[in-house]
């Protein structure tokens, strides 16, 4: 009896360490882990990438299929703002391995990586030259089959344009489940919650944190960008604090919960990317992830970042109750259009 125990001991030690989640951390870990994993595929390389404008990735693929691998990329061809990032590459690569995002999504903004159909990449950055150079993001490495596989299955569906269920609880896709699963994520924190975030727009986001900060939640966000003025004042009267970067960009799409599950990927925390784009992150409980996301955002957070907070406290005192006193914002403020006023929390 003791000997079938320790067999089941050892089974379960040896799946958990084959199928443990990696992270990667960038700038500091540079090209080379996705560079590595290119060159080491054995048969397939599938992505899907945004923005992709880096020669040395470019160059990888290539060489790739040079060397007989099958690389499929799903590029978004007109990225938001900047229409003709991608056009240098899709010029590039062989149209029969590249192909257009599925129109169906406003915008595919999902960053992946899958070799030979067992291993992903999920992502929080672009191929681009900034992304190794002066932004903070991460990217995790997946081995568990019954995640590779749905993304997988994701990828050939939106190669095709069509659609496709999805039913792994850790991963996160946009449009079709984030908003529930964000949100039950966010209202399941007991202690603190870390966030980095390029963006805070999304009403409903907002709303979650204040709340969870009003009841007792340490709830801190790292960025590159200054909310605007009312989302601002509003989540700082509740408690939650903010700090900007100084010194990296903040690209990540990251949330740490009670220091013991994070979600990792593509979903900026604004309203379109999380109900109209293809997106794709996934709820890591992996204790060394989970720890070294602690460990740089806690180095971030003291070491390179200056509190917003004083921004918050120049905005007139009535800014905190303008909700309720709209002729107080229509009389200090006349040139902020309603436009504007709406599109804050949306």
């Amino acid at each position: 009896m003791l000997k079938k125990i320790f067999v089941i001991l050892i089974l379960l030690l040896i799946t958990t360490a084959t199928f443990a989640d990696e992270l990667i951390i960038e700038p500091e870990a540079g090209r080379k882990p996705l560079l590595d994993a290119i060159q080491h595929a054995n048969n397939a390389i599938d992505v899907v990438i945004y923005g992709f404008t880096d020669e040395t990735l470019r160059d990888a693929l290539l060489a790739a299929q040079q060397n007989k691998k099958t690389i499929r990329i799903l590029i978004e061809p007109h990225p938001y703002r900047n229409e003709t990032e991608n056009d240098f590459t899709i010029r590039t690569i062989n149209q029969n391995n590249l192909h257009y995002a599925n129109p169906a999504f406003q915008l595919t903004h999902q960053k992946t990586i899958i070799i030979d159909q067992n291993t992903a990449y999920i992502l929080t950055f672009n191929f681009t030259h900034s992304s190794f150079k002066k932004q903070r993001n991460f990217a995790i490495k997946i081995t568990d089959p019954n995640t590779v596989q749905e993304i997988e299955q994701v990828f050939n569906a939106d190669w095709q344009h069509q659609n496709t269920e999805t039913h792994q609880a850790t991963l996160v896709w946009s449009p079709v489940n984030s908003r529930e699963k964000l949100t039950q994520l966010l209202r399941s924190a007991t202690t603190s919650i870390d966030i980095y975030s390029e963006n805070l727009t999304d009403y409903k986001t907002i709303g979650e944190l204040a709340k969870a900060a009003r009841r007792g939640i340490i709830v801190r966000i790292l960025s590159s960008k200054l909310p605007r003025e009312k989302a601002l004042n509003y989540i700082n009267n509740a408690g939650v604090q903010i700090q900007k970067s100084t010194d990296l960009e903040i690209h990540a799409k990251v949330i740490i919960i009670d220091h013991n599950k994070a979600l990792l990927g593509s979903m900026n925390l604004t309203q379109p990317s999380i109900e109209k784009n293809r997106e794709l992150s996934i709820l890591t409980t992996d204790e060394t992830v989970i720890q070294q996301l602690e460990n740089t955002f806690n180095h971030d957070w003291g070491n390179h970042f200056t509190p917003l907070l004083h921004h918050a406290k120049k905005i007139p005192y009535f800014f905190n109750t303008f909700l309720s006193a709209k002729k107080h914002y229509s009389h200090y403020y006349p040139h902020h259009h309603r436009k504007k006023r709406s599109y804050l929390l949306n």
